[in-house]
């Protein structure tokens, strides 16, 4: 790992994963120091203390190369083959080079180690070499599951205050004949940052940037809600800043007595060679596209939900959606808007598709 990301995974570490590493790698230093302090012992209560000490001043040049050994071993063989044999190096001739040098290297100390001490050695140096990987991956379950858990403690505690996002007008849409949307869009004033948002699932609340919660999305510090009529409207719990302020939590919900009446309106997509615009932002899992390049006369469909430059903090498709690699792929040919509402209702789909150019 580079400084540079060993420092952008620091910054990403709150003080309590900073704290139970700490407590990993002080456990993992001192069970080594223990190791070599109890094996140091046994061999200087032989006499050898000083063969013992260069045996383990030898240890990282030995590991140098065995791991040289298997790599090259590996990489002499391509295709294939190639993983079969560096599992056959690791697995086989690693151990067997570690091994063979700490016997050479027991033979030319003095005084003398015998084969079963150079074996000892040789194995010993593996479990101090092997230890701390093997700690640091038992450890990263619990340490994510009390990191988890405390932010979420940290987050319920967050003071409650009212949504200071602007809610834009309630729209009814007709999706051809295949069913109805109701969408919403909540604008984020100037110096609000959202931290989490985040949806009710029944009695738990989800976080929708990495679920494929798909009647809300978010663009920024904006939130656009998109629900079809056979489902109840998105309850959401947001967790905002402003400035650097405290964080606050607001809870939200549209008021459905205020979805009665609301006109109808055609929800359409607009074509561009680029691209396309929908009528209103939707989420990413509510869209998939499909395309004909250039003399193929079958459809692509999109399977990737991002490109280039896109993240998961920003889930939604906006107007003015442009595909990087149109010019390759082709023009946007259809757009399918994927709808799943909760049960008994069926989930429904509407297909746009564009006309040819006359």
């Amino acid at each position: 790992m580079s400084f540079a990301a060993l420092t952008r995974w620091l910054n990403t570490q709150t003080w309590l994963d900073l704290f139970l590493w700490g407590g990993v790698l002080l456990a993992i230093g001192a069970v080594t120091v223990w190791l070599l302090r109890l094996e140091q012992r046994q061999f200087a209560a032989r006499g050898k203390g000083r063969a013992w000490g260069m045996m383990r001043l030898l240890a990282l040049p030995m590991l140098a190369i065995t791991i040289a050994t298997v790599v090259l071993t590996a990489r002499s063989v391509s295709g294939p083959a190639a993983l079969a044999m560096f599992y056959l190096a690791l697995l086989v001739l690693g151990p067997l080079v570690w091994i063979g040098l700490h016997g050479l290297a027991g033979r030319l100390q003095s005084p003398r180690l015998t084969r079963s001490e150079s074996l000892q050695l040789a194995i010993s140096g593996l479990v101090i070499f092997l230890m701390p990987p093997l700690f640091i991956s038992l450890a990263q379950g619990p340490i994510f599951s009390a990191s988890h858990q405390m932010q979420a403690f940290s987050r319920d505690q967050a003071p409650e205050a009212p949504l200071l996002h602007l809610a834009g007008p309630l729209q009814h849409w007709q999706l051809h004949r295949s069913g109805a949307l109701y969408t919403q869009t909540l604008h984020a004033p100037a110096g609000i940052q959202i931290e989490r948002v985040e949806a009710a699932v029944g009695d738990h609340w989800s976080d929708i940037a990495t679920s494929t919660f798909a009647s809300v999305c978010r663009h920024d510090n904006d939130l656009h809600l998109a629900w079809s009529t056979a489902s109840p409207p998105p309850q959401l719990r947001v967790f905002w800043r402003e400035a650097k302020n405290e964080l606050m939590q607001s809870k939200y919900r549209v008021d459905p007595a205020k979805l009665a009446g609301l006109p109808e309106r055609p929800f359409t997509v607009g074509w561009r060679e680029d691209g396309f615009d929908l009528a209103v932002p939707l989420s990413r899992y509510n869209v998939q596209l499909g395309w004909r390049a250039a003399g193929n006369a079958s459809l692509t469909r999109s399977q990737d939900s991002l490109q280039v430059g896109e993240n998961f903090a920003n889930t939604c498709v906006m107007p003015g959606y442009r595909r990087i690699a149109w010019q390759t792929e082709g023009p946007i040919d259809t757009v399918s808007l994927r709808f799943h509402p909760p049960l008994p209702a069926e989930a429904w789909q509407a297909d746009y598709t564009r006309e040819p150019d006359l």
